[in-house]
C-alpha cells in the first residue's frame, strides 16, 4: 500500500517534532538565566537559582564517572555551587571571588538551612566531600 505524498510529509514532520522535543541532558556550559522557583510541597518558596551549568547537581545523583578527571579544586567548586545556587555568601575569598563572577549568583545569606536541600543535593554534597 502506497502512502500519499501529503501523508508521508506529515509522518516525517511528526517524527522530526518528536526527536526535537526529546529532552537533552548535557553538562555543557550554558548561558545563565537566573530565576526563583516556588515549590508546592508545604507551600514554601525556595531561593534556588535555575538556568546555570550546575543545575544537574540538583536533579540527579553524581557518579564517579561524572567527576573522573576533576582535580580537588574543581570538585570543591562543584560542591559549593550547590550552596551558591541557594544564595550562600562565602567566607573563603577564592570561592567568593569565583561565584561573584557568575552572572546568576546572588549571595543573600551566610548559611543555607540543611532542610532546604533536596535529596540529590544532600547526596551530592556528601559524595563530593569524599573527593574534595
Amino acid at each position: 500500500m502506497k502512502l500519499s505524498s501529503k501523508r508521508r510529509l506529515l509522518m516525517a514532520c511528526m517524527a522530526a517534532a518528536m526527536l526535537l522535543s526529546a529532552p537533552l541532558e548535557t553538562n555543557a556550559q550554558v548561558p545563565s538565566i537566573p530565576r526563583k522557583t516556588t515549590t508546592n510541597k508545604a507551600k514554601k518558596t525556595t531561593n534556588v537559582v535555575w538556568g546555570t551549568q550546575y543545575d544537574y547537581l540538583s536533579t540527579r545523583y553524581l557518579t564517579e564517572d561524572d567527576i573522573s578527571g576533576y582535580d580537588r579544586g574543581q570538585i570543591r567548586v562543584l560542591k559549593n555551587s550547590i550552596y551558591a545556587r541557594h544564595g550562600r555568601i562565602f567566607k573563603d575569598k577564592a570561592l567568593r571571588e569565583y561565584f561573584n563572577e557568575q552572572s546568576w549568583y546572588r549571595g543573600t545569606r551566610n548559611e543555607v538551612p540543611a532542610g532546604e536541600f533536596n535529596k540529590y543535593e544532600n547526596a551530592n554534597i556528601m559524595f563530593l566531600k569524599k573527593y574534595e
